[in-house]
């Protein structure tokens, strides 16, 4: 489903991302874990054209992320993106946030786009809050809601970046439950996270990206128990 080959980023002198390759596959769910520093984030962001691609090949869907030609807003209709920050609309509520995307983009009348809305919120454990303010919910809560919305537009990829981390750690729990589920239901998930007993118990494939660069990736029980690499054991031994 996604396809990157030699993936450069550079900004301005700085280069990114050195030669990323890799492929994921449908129903893969892939943990992408390393420094903070080391590109992580921008190796997700450059999947859905949020940052542009310096050098090689992106393909997602079918969609050339990397050809200037390639229309991104249709690329991005089956791509969801969960940010670090929650990214809600404040001055509507949660049911309207939910709303929005499938019935500008999707046509939806507003019945069904309510009624897809509450589908989603029970999904997610906050039917509850349909009518509330985002303002007034906690971090959690909110994170829930972003990723309800970003399942609005029934993609067929979600993307992840660290959506846990701007969080308290109580409120971490409920969020990673509903990406469990989403695991479980066989949705294709690429995860930038530094939960790595998340990554352990979720993951398909665990990616270990430094300076740039995939060090080292393979199965959860080979990266977190045999990692070969001694730049991933030596991150490992410091996060665990």
């Amino acid at each position: 489903m996604i396809h990157i080959n030699n993936l450069h980023k550079h900004f301005g002198d700085s280069h990114v991302l050195r030669g990323i390759s890799c492929d994921i596959r449908p129903q893969e769910v892939v943990c992408v874990i390393g420094p903070s520093g080391s590109g992580k984030s921008t190796f997700l962001r450059c999947m859905n054209a949020l940052e542009t691609v310096s050098e090689g090949e992106v393909v997602v869907n079918g969609f050339a992320v990397h050809d200037r030609t390639t229309d991104l807003n249709k690329m991005r209709e089956s791509v969801g993106m969960v940010f670090q920050r929650f990214n809600l609309f404040p001055h509507k509520t949660v049911l309207e946030n939910l709303m929005m995307a499938p019935q500008a983009l999707q046509g939806m009348s507003r019945s069904q786009a309510e009624s897809l809305a509450q589908t989603l919120l029970e999904k997610v454990g906050l039917s509850d809050k349909r009518d509330a303010w985002p303002s007034s919910l906690s971090g959690g809560q909110q994170q829930r809601v972003a990723i309800a919305r970003a399942l609005a537009m029934n993609p067929s990829i979600m993307l992840f970046d660290e959506p846990t981390s701007a969080l308290d750690p109580e409120l971490v729990g409920d969020v990673l439950e509903v990406m469990k589920n989403l695991a479980s239901d066989g949705m294709t998930m690429v995860i930038v996270t530094h939960e790595m007993g998340f990554a352990r118990e979720v993951a398909d494939r665990v990616i270990f990206i430094d300076q740039g660069v995939i060090q080292e990736e393979g199965t959860p029980e080979q990266i977190f128990t045999a990692p070969q690499n001694p730049r991933t054991a030596a991150f490992l031994s410091k996060v665990l």
